[in-house]
């Protein structure tokens, strides 16, 4: 089988892998002139069981609301972007009822645990370097409130076999003393000592140079325009310049992968919410933090990535817009001075890196991963806020689904195929 895989980033490499891995011919197709140069290169840099949540919880559309009107809202819902979101909006809103919700959080937390442990294990196997910590990451909460929001979803996860720990202000100091300047406007902490963290573009890298030392192929400076299809069977892809032929097609082009299948008429409820990140250099700062911390109430996180430390925050829905909005970037100064104010004084601005990248979202908050309509094609999107957290499961999945296989964990939650009558919780 001639296998092409559309996109070079988190999700194209880890399929590509998995499937060279089981004997397949592979050859990635990217667009840009490198991998991993759009959603994966600076994203929050966390593999994080503990944040399965969907984005779309009940509520949520109060939230939306109010953000239109609200240009430091952190979840922000952009005026110009609500006609290309009314059809997957509806069902995005739809989904965020208790009962979907709590079903898509179920799904989510066993992919994400299946796909933690095969990132170790390839990690392991590889020795790769990426900057990997194993220390799990910290939630922080300011008030109560705050922290009633999210203890309800962390007891919830627990059944489910999530390992953390409640802190107490002087315990959060303990394992995190760079955070001692705050210590009076702490409430509590969550300490999910599950979590991994580490730099997603580095891993993309190092995966894929081991991929092209067994064998694996990519292209470059390739822009797929459309999937060619004979009699309902995939034949492969015209690009700017050329048709390459295929026997099997798997699409893992993020939020761009709708309008590739929108080509053959496949419809892919996935719609682009754009993030902002900071990454600062910090050699020979003292005093930095051993793990990522997430401010809840602000939404923001910040990952130590060996002599940087990245801090992420904030999510529009604004259509494909890539542009920087400077107003965000100062949000995000802001929310690192208030968490580490020492460490921020230390800091050479001039060396920061703003960036902005767009996750690619499902309308119920669960990855696409399988096969559609059209023989031979394949799909591996929708990851959204958790593109590296479930990149090596939904490459195993997708490749045992391609080859036949037993999939290690129930596939069913995540098909293109899925429907209402699938959820249970």
């Amino acid at each position: 089988m001639t296998n092409l895989v559309i996109g070079a980033g988190l999700i194209g490499i880890t399929s590509a892998y998995e499937l060279l891995k089981r004997g397949q011919s592979v050859t990635l197709l990217e667009e840009c002139e490198g991998p991993a140069l759009g959603t994966s290169f600076a994203n929050a840099g966390m593999l994080t069981p503990s944040m399965s949540d969907p984005w779309n919880s009940p509520g949520v559309y109060k939230y939306l609301v109010k953000s239109l009107f609200n240009p430091s809202a952190s979840m922000r819902l952009r005026l110009h972007a609500i006609p290309s979101l009314i059809g997957w909006g509806s069902k995005f809103l739809r989904y965020s009822s208790k009962h979907y919700f709590q079903a898509a959080l179920k799904d989510n937390y066993n992919l994400t645990c299946y796909s933690l442990r095969k990132t170790q294990e390839i990690a392991e196997k590889y020795d790769l370097q990426y900057c990997r910590d194993t220390n799990g990451t910290l939630s922080i909460f300011n008030t109560h409130e705050d922290f009633s929001v999210k203890e309800s979803l962390y007891q919830s996860l627990q059944k489910s076999g999530l390992k953390c720990s409640i802190l107490s202000p002087s315990e959060i100091i303990s394992l995190v003393p760079s955070l001692a300047p705050i210590h009076s406007k702490l409430y509590k902490g969550i300490h999910y000592y599950q979590d991994e963290s580490g730099d997603a573009y580095l891993f993309c890298k190092e995966l894929l140079a081991k991929y092209l030392a067994a064998g694996g192929q990519i292209k470059y400076g390739i822009s797929v325009k459309s999937l060619a299809v004979s009699r309902n069977k995939i034949i492969g892809v015209n690009t700017q310049s050329e048709f390459i032929p295929a026997t099997q097609v798997v699409v893992a082009s993020g939020a761009n992968s709708p309008a590739i299948l929108k080509s053959v008429n496949v419809n892919l409820d996935v719609k682009p919410a754009k993030g902002y990140s900071l990454t600062l250099n910090v050699d020979g700062v003292s005093g930095l933090p051993s793990l990522p911390v997430l401010n809840d109430a602000m939404n923001v996180v910040i990952t130590p990535l060996g002599d940087r430390l990245r801090i992420v925050g904030t999510a529009e829905f604004a259509g494909f817009d890539l542009s920087i909005d400077n107003a965000r970037i100062m949000q995000l100064y802001e929310m690192f001075e208030f968490m580490y104010p020492e460490i921020a004084s230390q800091v050479d601005r001039e060396s920061a890196l703003p960036w902005a990248g767009l996750r690619p979202m499902s309308c119920d908050g669960k990855p696409f991963i399988g096969a559609c309509k059209i023989k031979g094609l394949y799909i591996n999107s929708g990851q959204g806020p958790l593109g590296w957290t479930l990149a090596m499961g939904s490459a195993n999945i997708l490749a045992d689904i391609i080859l036949g296989s037993p999939t290690e964990i129930d596939a069913k939650p995540f098909s293109m195929l899925r429907s209402d009558r699938d959820i249970s919780v």
